[in-house]
């Protein structure tokens, strides 16, 4: 069954960004959202986090249209997301942080404090800077912590836009290793990338262009050299 449907959406900031896409996302799977800058990426998983509304369309969630509805309600009913740039609060612990992203369970401590234990096992950086401030962090500990403070109201839906953006290769390759991790546990996973590198963790890719969708299919499919260098640019 799937979890998220999204149906004709059409979203824009006074000119149209999304020209009527449409795609689903099976409850358990991994799906990357492919497309260079302005493909309308973002556009995407912020308006399905609801931080944007739609002109048009249907964004359903486990069988529940839920387009328009505010951040709060969303990540009540299970949908969390990883922004682009991380957006840690620089001034607060990492600890601090954690709390933050639990704020919509704030009555459960003892599942608050299971969440917290889970992400430090994620990444085990994390807990050793548990009382370190988040801005002084490095860029890909930070992203860590972003992922980790989404993960705190127990989401059913991760939304992680451009979870490699700044970091080596290497790095990269942990986040994602992370990423399936989390997927692996029962989290269904949308992650917004330009690096490759994320397919072999991925059941689904999908990939924008001008706000709509060109392709979509399942991981092994991109893997083709003429699907890589038609839409992705060739080699990554």
């Amino acid at each position: 069954m799937a979890l998220l449907e999204i149906e004709e959406l059409r979203v824009g900031y006074g000119f149209p960004v999304l020209m009527g896409i449409s795609f689903e996302v099976e409850e358990g799977e991994t799906a990357v959202l492919f497309g260079l800058n302005g493909a309308g990426k973002t556009t995407t998983v912020a308006s399905i986090a609801g931080l944007l509304k739609p002109d048009s369309g249907v964004i359903r969630f486990d069988g529940e249209d839920v387009a328009g509805r505010p951040p709060t309600k969303l990540v009540s009913k299970g949908i969390s997301l990883v922004p682009e740039g991380r957006r840690v609060f620089p001034a607060l612990s990492v600890g601090n942080n954690l709390r933050l992203g639990a704020w919509s369970r704030r009555r459960h401590r003892n599942e608050i404090d299971e969440r917290r234990q889970l992400v430090f096992d994620y990444f085990p950086r994390l807990a050793e800077r548990a009382d370190q401030a988040a801005g002084t962090l490095s860029g890909g500990e930070q992203q860590m912590l972003a992922i980790g403070r989404a993960l705190m109201c127990k989401p059913r839906l991760l939304l992680i836009d451009e979870a490699s953006l700044g970091l080596s290769p290497a790095l990269a390759k942990t986040v994602f290793q992370v990423v399936k991790r989390i997927n692996e546990d029962g989290v269904t996973v949308v992650i917004v990338e330009q690096n490759v590198g994320v397919l072999p963790y991925a059941d689904r890719a999908l990939i924008m262009e001008k706000g709509t969708l060109i392709f979509s299919g399942v991981g092994d499919e991109i893997q083709h050299a003429n699907l890589r260098e038609t839409y992705l640019g060739g080699d990554h």
